[in-house]
């Protein structure tokens, strides 16, 4: 019998989220903005398990404030075997990484593929910014969508913008492949109205994730159950996301 495999999810803000497995800590598009700060406590939980972890990696999708944040780079100095993974634009776009020459750095444009200690990364595409990822990682696949969503701006775009959001939107998504998806992090956006749950709707009926967590909703954590209870005839568990620091666990 194949050994249980667990992975502890924390909730940072917006897109940002913290991940424990028996080997690596992981942590994907971390931001806090000026008036939703992250707490202390939380702060000091991600220091002490970036010191603790044999293999911490941290992700950045691309280069939005909202997405990327400068501070990771003080987490070098936690622990010397950090490694970041950021999409190139960050390169081109943000002057902070030229300071940072000496860290452990991966730059990845969409379609490429990577192995860093053990973890398979794969990079597609973006409806936005950037990339989205695809880690396999102790036998559990993740999918990260970054900015990737169906971008359904109903009251500011003509029915011919409309079309080919939704046509980029399908065609990025057609290119992800490999295994089932463990985990997948995806936007529900309450921006985009009564259209915010097109986007997750399409990516749960297309990979049917074992499970699903909404992103990019700021401090907007109502549209986390409001999604949930709109998809529950999906039958696939789906994260209602109460407040900054909250724990899921999901085990294979």
């Amino acid at each position: 019998m194949d050994k249980e495999r667990k992975v502890l999810i924390q909730y940072l803000y917006h897109s940002g989220f913290a991940l424990e497995l028996e080997h690596y800590f992981v942590i994907f598009d971390y931001y806090e903005s000026k008036s939703e700060k992250l707490p202390e406590n939380i702060k000091q939980s991600i220091k002490e398990r970036i010191s603790s972890s044999k293999y911490p990696f941290v992700f950045a999708s691309h280069s939005h404030h909202d997405h990327f944040s400068p501070d990771i780079f003080r987490w070098k100095a936690y622990n010397p075997n950090i490694t970041y993974v950021l999409s190139n634009d960050i390169k081109e776009n943000s002057h902070c990484t030229k300071d940072n020459a000496e860290i452990n750095c991966a730059y990845m444009g969409p379609y490429e593929k990577k192995e860093i200690n053990n973890i398979c990364i794969s990079t597609y595409g973006s409806t936005d910014a950037g990339v989205s990822f695809a880690l396999d990682i102790e036998g559990i696949r993740i999918f990260h969508a970054g900015d990737l969503n169906w971008w359904h701006w109903a009251d500011e775009s003509t029915e011919e913008e409309l079309k080919e959001a939704e046509h980029q939107f399908k065609s990025e998504v057609s290119r992800i492949e490999g295994k089932p998806i463990d985990i997948m992090f995806f936007p529900v956006d309450p921006r985009l109205g009564k259209h915010y749950w097109m986007g997750g709707a399409y990516m749960l009926e297309t990979f049917r994730p074992s499970f699903f967590v909404p992103m990019h909703f700021a401090g907007d954590c109502y549209i986390t159950e409001k999604f949930a209870k709109r998809m529950v005839h999906a039958g696939i568990p789906i994260a209602e996301i109460d407040f900054k620091g909250q724990i899921f666990e999901y085990i294979k």
